[in-house]
């Protein structure tokens, strides 16, 4: 009778060759609105751990709002909860976004009804966004997410309401 011995070696090789899951900082640009609307948003975000990320996305629209974005410029502070995550290291996957929005632009009324009277406006939002986001070993990220918020009425010539999502491109470092 032969009894057969069978051994098996452990993988010393982790999952997190690059150092990832000790990279707390992410750096994001929107290639939709750059490719579609020529503006720029670029977006920070600081990964305390594996479901939570907080940070800011700053949007600037490089062309005239007569071309239907009515936002000129925005600022906009967001906290993440991330969901359903597999991985060491985290803060990718399904999220749901809470986010304050500033942001000034020309009214949104005016833009369409084809009037030539500019009016600006200010105001501040309230929102939530739901998205999914990609984290690959060498760092590279790719984010594709959607949300709306309700202007608080600081301004009479606000919209109602607001909007924030996208694809992006980005670097964690």
């Amino acid at each position: 009778l032969f009894i057969g011995f069978q051994s098996y070696a452990q993988d010393t090789m982790s999952d997190d060759q690059f150092g990832v899951s000790n990279r707390q900082n992410e750096i994001r640009l929107d290639v939709f609105d750059a490719a579609f609307f020529s503006a720029l948003d670029v977006s920070y975000e600081r990964v305390d751990d594996s479901a939570i990320g907080y940070g800011a996305s700053l949007f600037v629209n490089l062309r005239d709002s007569d071309d239907g974005y009515y936002e000129k410029f925005a600022f906009t502070p967001f906290f993440r909860f991330y969901f359903f995550n597999k991985e060491d290291y985290g803060a990718k996957g399904l999220f749901l976004e809470v986010f304050t929005k500033i942001a000034s632009g020309e009214d949104y009324d005016n833009i369409f009804d084809g009037s030539d009277e500019e009016v600006d406006y200010f105001d501040a939002a309230i929102g939530v966004g739901i998205g999914q986001k990609w984290v690959n070993r060498r760092g590279f990220s790719l984010e594709i997410s959607l949300g709306g918020g309700r202007n608080i009425g600081l301004d009479d010539n606000s919209p109602d309401f607001t909007f924030r999502g996208g694809i992006s491109l980005g670097y964690r470092f």
